[in-house]
């Protein structure tokens, strides 16, 4: 699906215009005009329909990093449009501290108490305990105790809940 925005001038005697890609905006914005003749120079960037709303409205995308939301931002998805949302949202990093912390970014799509179940699997961490004590060890509490520390975050995005950590 193709985006659809609209920038909205600052001047009130001057309508605003939609457009779908930076290319379009430039042009638009290049020639446009008030009610009185006079270049409009700054607008609002308003995001009307399509995908990645979410990730617009967390990096606060303004005039002056649009072209940079066109470039890097509006095509992604899957595990990089789920990164960038959650160092944009969860982390209040900036547009180009997104970019920059990304690949910093692990996933795991699942609940943490999943993750946990998973991380002790793999790291073995339980095979020093005697099997029969084993399960004792709470998995609620460990997986409760990892998202409290802030060692791992859970995110959930468009109902599908995902563990995050790293950056």
């Amino acid at each position: 699906m193709t985006n659809i925005y609209h920038a909205t001038p600052y001047d009130i005697s001057a309508t605003g215009f939609y457009f779908k890609t930076y290319d379009e905006y430039a042009e638009k914005a290049a020639n446009h005009t008030n009610a009185h003749g006079s270049p409009v120079e700054e607008y609002e960037i308003q995001f009307i329909d399509g995908d990645n709303y979410k990730l617009f409205e967390a990096l606060c995308v303004n005039q002056a990093n649009l072209k940079q939301w066109f470039d890097d931002f509006e095509g992604l998805f899957g595990d990089d449009f789920i990164k960038a949302l959650y160092l944009a949202e969860d982390l209040n990093c900036s547009i180009d501290e997104v970019l920059d912390h990304m690949d910093d970014v692990c996933l795991f799509e699942g609940s943490a108490q999943e993750y946990a179940e998973q991380f002790i699997e793999e790291t073995g961490m339980l095979d020093e305990i005697p099997e029969n004590l084993r399960c004792y060890f709470d998995t609620e509490a460990f997986a409760r105790d990892l998202v409290i520390s802030g060692d791992v975050t859970e995110v959930e995005i468009d109902g599908i809940s995902y563990i995050a950590w790293g950056h």
